[in-house]
């Protein structure tokens, strides 16, 4: 009788599907629910991955959030010679050290430190702080766009509210970095049924960080909900458009960016 020989296709396969990190895949048009997120619990924080992937301005974009108690630190003082890092501050009180220069900063806040630049961050409040750290790296050049570029930290205290008939606007940063021709971040909130704009689309990508409300984010045509926490990714010439859906007002974060 004649043996009939093992199949080594599924196998194969498998060992080929575990060889494709996250960032080997394009990052999806859609709403990252924060309610729906898994809990990564470690001695030192509490971890929930985002998404990972490239884009069509980054070769690897990464955004995760951490939670760290009173008087902790994730993990100490350390630098990325191949990539950025833009932190935003969700809850709790932080003191954020760039180059051996401390600051502390409430919820709202935002840093961006620079490829290369030692950065730190420890909660020094009183109760658990959470924070969202979104990390990219661009396609060649990996030189600075502008010799001007600097790491960048503002308290949210500290920023002006600009009014409007739909809301209000506070404008954060928009400036070159040591990879972007320039980098544009804002906050917006809106009143009640009101919506941003209608939907448009452009070049760059674009990231929408929920602060508080309940939001629809019209994606390609469909209607995305999205509550306090949540982050939306819109790609490249995604047709998209945002309006408050909930009872008060809503604040969002937005910001894109131009390569060189």
């Amino acid at each position: 009788m004649k043996l009939k020989k093992p199949c080594l296709m599924p196998a194969l396969l498998c060992l080929l599907a575990l060889s494709v990190r996250a960032e080997d895949e394009p990052v999806e048009s859609t709403v990252y629910d924060w309610e729906s997120l898994e809990v990564e619990k470690s001695e030192t924080r509490e971890r929930r991955h985002i998404l990972k992937g490239y884009t069509n301005a980054f070769e690897y974009l990464q955004v995760h959030s951490s939670t760290v108690e009173p008087g902790m630190a994730a993990h100490g003082a350390h630098t990325h010679d191949d990539r950025e890092e833009l932190i935003i501050i969700k809850e709790g009180t932080m003191e954020h050290t760039i180059n051996g220069k401390s600051r502390i900063l409430s919820p709202g806040s935002v840093t961006l430190a620079l490829q290369g630049d030692s950065h730190a961050m420890r909660n020094v409040g009183k109760v658990q702080a959470t924070y969202y750290i979104i990390r990219w790296r661009t396609k060649e050049p990996r030189v600075p766009a502008d010799p001007s570029a600097k790491s960048f930290s503002v308290n949210w205290d500290d920023l002006e509210f600009k009014p409007s008939d739909k809301g209000g606007r506070r404008n954060i940063m928009r400036a070159p970095t040591s990879m972007l021709a320039e980098f544009e971040m804002h906050a917006t909130t809106l009143k009640q049924g009101m919506k941003s704009h209608d939907p448009h689309t452009h070049i760059e990508d674009e990231i929408i960080l929920v602060r508080y409300g309940q939001v629809e984010e019209l994606i390609d045509g469909k209607a995305c909900r999205a509550g306090p926490g949540s982050v939306i990714f819109l790609g490249s010439n995604i047709p998209h458009g945002i309006r408050n859906i909930g009872e008060g007002p809503c604040e969002y974060y937005a910001f894109k960016w131009k390569l060189p």
